[in-house]
């Protein structure tokens, strides 16, 4: 990721702005003798490089907003980052824990960013202008090409779906807030990654978040006479707890949140005013931490994968990996020998650039072949991005950094335009290549889902749930999507005459079977499902339920053709529980079974089309019906024996959509009754889904 220090002893202005002092006249004359406890300065040696930590170059009082010095071992770490972070996107399955690299990225912003304000703050030389006007010069240039690049090529290939949602990434991209949109996006029904072009961007927002506040935090402080080393570690601390606090409970939130990452931005922070002020604690027998650092980062990518819980603890061995390197100083072998050899600077050089093009490029190749694209062209990929990385350095991000005011203007107009080009695609004003009223209608069943619509949030018993008051009888449905799916059905029953039904009461979780004791889980959420599985039975047996409607994805739970099914799960088992379950609650009060609807390609809207993306696209002819699967009926029969035997009445969708065995893939209207290659949607729930009204019925 983007920072400062590069190829250059030290940066001038023309004029002396002192900011955050009022005066310019002999600022580190004057800042010495405010500030008397200070024995030397940390900008008083005008030595060259010559230590690991000489990280701020020579100045004058008449020069401001020093940098530091260039430390070619520092373009290696970032080297090392990006080839990770690239190779795991490219090849998951070769390099699952790669993804790692991108915490080096906010260690080494961390420190190199620190440095600067550092430094600057104490020379009395900081201003926040030039500060702002020199991050714009180095992140707006490359970054407004590749959002302009992804915006023209999503009109060519993207549907008018995915290029609204495409819009909406551009604006947040521009803005430097993805992090807190993909926050916002990512559930249960969110699409695959590969489908965002600017997924990436989750990284550069956190960036550029820590830039804006990082430098108006350490202003007041500074102005406070406060210690810049005891903020930096109070921020720290804060930080890495928040971490742990969240990861377990919404690591997605763990994930994209600025206040449970800025902990890594933190040590680089915590480097830097050691750099600055204890540097001979540093310096000291430099070849083993540059050793041990880079084990760490080793260990951290070989043991970490997508379903680890990260960040997390896993998050220390990248982050303190890369410390340990960076305090090792330029003159430790690995550093001087490895991490600033000719090849690894090279791509540290372009490794902004090459972060931000190589996942444009996958992504769109992965978009237009609808699955990740063999190998051999992924290779392809990863040069095409180093050979658009080095032009865009070459040509674009060097001239732009040695630009001044005009430039930083030029770069910020340019970037409000596509801001508006963004908002406007996601406003539909602007509209894809492939756009026309058929592909819409398919696209159309993609978002019709409501649920919670028409529910609201209470509690029972002390369970958060979502309910709806009717008759005096509460029905309580436990389950998955699968029972999320039929609240349209629910809602318009009650919107129609509330006194013929009795009141109803949701406890669900995606991705989460309904059954306590199961070794079923979701993989990404394990700690969300266990806490779901004791509130369910919690709740199934508390008096003021009548009764309980269970239903979930059994297809995908307990087929091996599912998509939830687990090798390490024994299915005779979990169907033990499951009826162990049904009994346990049938002794006391009514159960009602809902099996599985029928589920597979044939039913996913995606999958409607044919054609290329790159040329034309359209509708394909597709059959009214699609046989039942045969592993699906024969699950269907055996939970239906177990759930009569154990006391629950029975809810079978298949045998009320399904005639003879062959399911519905479009509602009478023509259009798909399925919202993808499971769940149905709720225009066809609401019309078709009367099979449930049974359950409410008094």
């Amino acid at each position: 990721m983007p920072s400062e220090g590069r190829g250059r002893t030290f940066e001038s202005s023309r004029a002396c702005q002192a900011l955050v002092r009022n005066s310019c006249i002999a600022p580190a004359i004057r800042a010495a003798s405010q500030r008397a406890a200070s024995a030397v300065h940390p900008l008083a040696n005008t030595t060259t490089l010559t230590t690991p930590f000489h990280a701020i170059a020579a100045t004058t009082p008449a020069q401001q907003l020093a940098h530091p010095a260039y430390r070619p071992d520092i373009d290696g770490l970032r080297a090392l980052g990006v080839l990770l972070v690239v190779a795991f996107h490219a090849f998951p399955r070769t390099l699952p824990g790669g993804f790692a690299g991108v915490d080096i990225f906010f260690v080494v912003s961390g420190y190199l960013i620190s440095t600067i304000i550092f430094g600057n703050l104490e020379r009395d030389t900081f201003s926040f202008a030039e500060f702002y006007s020199r991050r714009i010069r180095r992140i707006f240039p490359a970054l407004a090409l590749v959002l302009a690049t992804g915006w023209i090529l999503g009109w060519v290939v993207l549907l008018v779906d995915e290029y609204k949602q495409l819009g909406l990434h551009i604006v947040s991209g521009a803005g430097f807030v993805s992090n807190f949109v993909l926050w916002h996006e990512a559930g249960y029904f969110d699409g695959d990654a590969y489908t965002k072009p600017f997924l990436h961007l989750w990284s550069l927002g956190i960036e550029e978040q820590f830039y804006i506040v990082w430098p108006l935090l350490l202003a007041v402080v500074w102005r406070q006479r406060h210690n810049f080393l005891g903020i930096t570690i109070l921020v720290a601390v804060g930080s890495f707890a928040a971490n742990i606090l969240i990861v377990r409970v919404d690591p997605v939130a763990a994930f994209y949140s600025p206040w449970s990452r800025f902990w890594e931005l933190m040590a680089g922070g915590i480097l830097a005013y050691l750099g600055l002020h204890r540097s001979k604690y540093l310096v000291a027998r430099s070849n083993w931490p540059s050793a041990v650092g880079l084990v760490l980062i080793v260990l951290g990518v070989a043991l970490l994968n997508k379903k680890a819980t990260f960040p997390g603890w896993w998050a220390l061995l990248p982050t303190m990996g890369t410390f340990l390197v960076i305090a090792a100083g330029p003159n430790a072998w690995l550093n001087r020998k490895f991490l600033s050899s000719r090849g690894m600077v090279w791509i540290g050089l372009i490794s902004y650039p090459l972060y931000l093009w190589h996942w444009l490029l996958l992504s769109l190749a992965w978009i237009v072949k609808g699955r990740m694209p063999p190998s051999g062209t992924r290779m392809l990929l990863v040069v095409l991005s180093f050979v658009l990385s080095y032009l865009t350095y070459r040509f674009i991000e060097k001239q732009a950094r040695a630009g001044g005011r005009v430039t930083t203007i030029v770069l910020v107009a340019i970037m409000v335009i596509l801001m508006l080009a963004g908002f406007a695609t996601y406003s539909e004003l602007l509209r894809p290549r492939h756009d026309n009223r058929a592909i819409e209608l398919i696209l159309e069943a993609l978002d019709d889902w409501e649920y919670p619509a028409g529910l609201n949030k209470t509690s029972l018993a002390g369970v958060p749930v979502k309910a709806r008051e009717a008759g005096e009888k509460k029905v309580l449905f436990v389950g998955d999507s699968h029972i999320e799916q039929y609240s349209p059905r629910v809602v318009r029953l009650l919107d129609g005459d509330s006194r013929k039904y009795s009141s109803v009461v949701f406890l669900t979780s995606p991705g989460c079977a309904p059954v306590p004791g199961s070794a079923q889980v979701n993989s990404y959420h394990v700690e969300r499902c266990q806490d779901f599985r004791e509130r369910v039975g919690k709740l199934v047996l508390n008096p003021e339920i009548s009764s309980v409607v269970i239903g979930a994805a059994w297809n995908l739970y307990l087929l091996k053709s599912g998509a939830n099914y687990s090798e390490d799960i024994d299915i005779d088992k979990e169907i033990g529980k499951l009826e162990n379950l049904i009994k346990s609650i049938s002794t006391r009060k009514r159960v009602y079974f809902i099996l599985d609807n029928a589920s597979g390609g044939q039913f996913e809207p995606r999958n409607f089309f044919e054609g290329s993306r790159l040329t034309d696209l359209k509708v394909k002819p597709l059959p009214e019906r699609v046989p039942l699967a045969s592993d699906q009926e024969q699950l269907r029969i055996r939970l239906s024996k177990i759930a009569t035997e154990a006391g629950a009445i029975l809810i079978d969708p298949v045998a009320h959509l399904c005639p003879k065995l062959d399911c519905r893939a479009f509602a009478a209207d023509g259009k798909p009754a399925y919202r993808d290659f499971n769940h149905f949607r709720a225009s066809y729930v609401r019309e078709s889904a009367n099979f449930i009204d049974v359950a409410l019925e008094k």
